[in-house]
């Protein structure tokens, strides 16, 4: 007997609604039966491309599609938990781009509806499903490098392929550096971007949770207002954080993120997102987002284990590169492939994603408190940030 198809309809069809297309596409049981935005003449292209027989221009009515099982939210972040509470509400499962949310008391309300609802909410953090930060993981539960104590995230430039494999979204982003749209009021760049940083640090110690964050903040280097790539409305801030630090809750483990890249004027060789997993008798070092330049004895590789005693191993994670970095790390789209497979056989299995709604409020959790930690000049403990904190809102005074 045949199973049942997987019906899917994804509405928001920018740059990541092609990734997680070749995800549904290649799983066995899913099915893209519907897609929505309010470009019509894109939804149309987009369906077009991807056989898609159903193309709505209103969210509310592809929702109430009783063919559907899941909505895929891939649209600007303020309409993330608007559209996965009315998802959820219509008993589909919901997989939905980050940042899940822009405060922690709106994410913990979608999912208060999910769990009333009995339907799965999987949030779309790649980092945790990059095949190069799997295998570090993997290595990390094995014991090669001792207990996990330490977090050194770096990032360099993200360079773009010359001609991107796929399509790669409308010309205005806009809401990416809308103080309200995006979330991230005067740190746009940040609340988009350090929910990967949080989560793949809290991933690759294990699951242990941060504590505290400081961010240590610049001003204008007073350099050319350079430009990000070319699909996204970055450029060089007025204000910047290229510099956060934390502890995680066991005090003995602490982390840091560094920035140097074009926007804002600093040179790092090493491109990408990359990072070093320090152990009490080992070390990883691996590429992330974007990553390229880490070489062992001459060889461009992925990832390297050093072992106090033992020859150091490498790996490589041949993906057929990237579909838009110039990089041999797949990001996009193989990470996001991994993501909606995992998603789609969660809710087929009726057990919690890997990486939840919850764990999406606790992202967004940590970016607040260290955007909190900017405008306050101080540590700050993640626990501190208010639920109804955002970072577009009035400043909160310093306790």
């Amino acid at each position: 007997m045949a199973m049942k198809p997987f019906r899917v309809g994804m509405v928001g069809l920018g740059l990541v609604s092609e990734a997680h297309a070749k995800g549904y596409e290649s799983h066995p049981r899913a099915h893209i039966a519907a897609v929505c935005d309010l470009d019509g003449k894109r939804a149309e292209a987009f369906a077009a491309r991807h056989d898609v027989p159903k193309v709505y221009a209103s969210f509310d009515a592809m929702v109430a599609d009783p063919a559907l099982n899941a909505v895929d939210i891939a649209t600007p972040t303020y309409l993330h938990v608007p559209m996965a509470v009315a998802a959820a509400q219509a008993g589909k499962h919901v997989h939905c781009e980050k940042p899940f949310c822009r405060s922690v008391g709106e994410g913990l309300l979608a999912c208060q509806v999910a769990r009333q609802r009995g339907v799965t909410l999987g949030v779309g953090e790649s980092y945790v499903f990059l095949s190069s930060h799997r295998k570090a993981r993997e290595l990390v539960d094995g014991g090669e490098i001792g207990r996990p104590m330490q977090i050194r995230q770096r990032h360099g430039a993200w360079l773009e392929r010359q001609v991107a494999a796929i399509p790669t979204g409308p010309a205005d982003r806009s809401w990416r550096i809308h103080p309200e749209h995006s979330g991230g009021g005067e740190y746009p760049w940040i609340f988009d971007h350090a929910v990967h940083f949080f989560s793949a640090a809290e991933y690759l110690l294990q699951d242990e949770p941060i504590a505290e964050v400081y961010a240590v903040t610049s001003r204008d280097h007073g350099g050319p207002k350079r430009q990000g790539a070319a699909h996204d409305p970055y450029t060089a801030p007025g204000v910047d954080i290229p510099i956060i630090t934390w502890k995680y809750r066991d005090g003995a483990r602490q982390g840091v993120w560094a920035r140097a890249e074009r926007l804002n004027g600093k040179y790092d060789y090493r491109r990408g997102f990359s990072t070093i997993i320090s152990g009490e008798t080992g070390m990883i070092e691996v590429l992330g987002e974007g990553g390229a330049h880490l070489d062992w004895q001459g060889r461009a590789v992925h990832l390297v284990l050093f072992r106090e005693g033992k020859e150091p191993a490498t790996w490589r994670f041949d993906e057929g590169g990237d579909d838009v970095w110039d990089s041999e790390i797949s990001y996009y789209s193989r990470a996001h492939i991994n993501q909606v497979h995992h998603f789609v056989d969660s809710a087929l299995a009726g057990r919690d994603p890997r990486y939840k709604g919850e764990d999406g409020v606790r992202a967004v959790q940590c970016t607040l408190a260290t955007i909190l930690s900017a405008q306050q000049g101080r540590p700050v403990r993640v626990e501190e940030v208010p639920s109804d904190f955002t970072a577009y809102g009035p400043r909160h005074p310093a306790s």
